[in-house]
């Protein structure tokens, strides 16, 4: 799948948070393949700009702002 297909599937408001979170894990592995880095090294990096972890994510706003940090490094930004 590709990082807008899970993206999708992370904005779909009736999955429940763990799967939500299961999806932003993916788009993190997408993102870390495109930058040559492994899928903790984004999560990490995401933890540390945002203070959201992805493996225990609190809520769907949590996600929504991983995942907004998510776009930025995908994009370089």
């Amino acid at each position: 799948m590709s990082f807008n297909s899970h993206k999708k599937k992370l904005l779909d408001e009736t999955e429940p948070l763990s799967h939500r979170a299961s999806h932003a894990r993916s788009c993190a592995l997408l993102v870390a393949q495109k930058l040559g880095l492994t899928r903790d090294d984004v999560i990490e990096l995401v933890a540390r700009q945002t203070g959201v972890d992805l493996h225990k994510p609190q809520s769907v706003a949590e996600l929504l702002i991983a995942l907004a940090d998510l776009e930025k490094v995908r994009l370089g930004q």
